[in-house]
């Protein structure tokens, strides 16, 4: 007959599963939220500067872009 061997669970094992779910969940969060986090530092930057101009700007190499593709 088979004898059945008691096992122990190994505890490194298990702390290294409950780790990698804990770190699993938690960049689940970080990646949904990010709103949340760049929304105030994008406040605290703009109370220190003035907001720069977004938009399309003819820059001297982008003017020299377009002189170099006209036939």
């Amino acid at each position: 007959m088979k004898k059945e061997l008691k096992q122990t669970p190994d505890q490194k094992r298990r702390a290294f599963l409950r780790g990698t779910a804990t770190a699993g969940v938690g960049a689940a969060v970080a990646v949904s939220l990010p709103g949340l986090t760049t929304a105030s530092m994008e406040d605290e930057a703009s109370a220190d500067a003035p907001k720069a101009k977004k938009g399309y700007r003819l820059t001297p190499h982008i003017a020299a872009y377009y002189k170099s593709t006209v036939s």
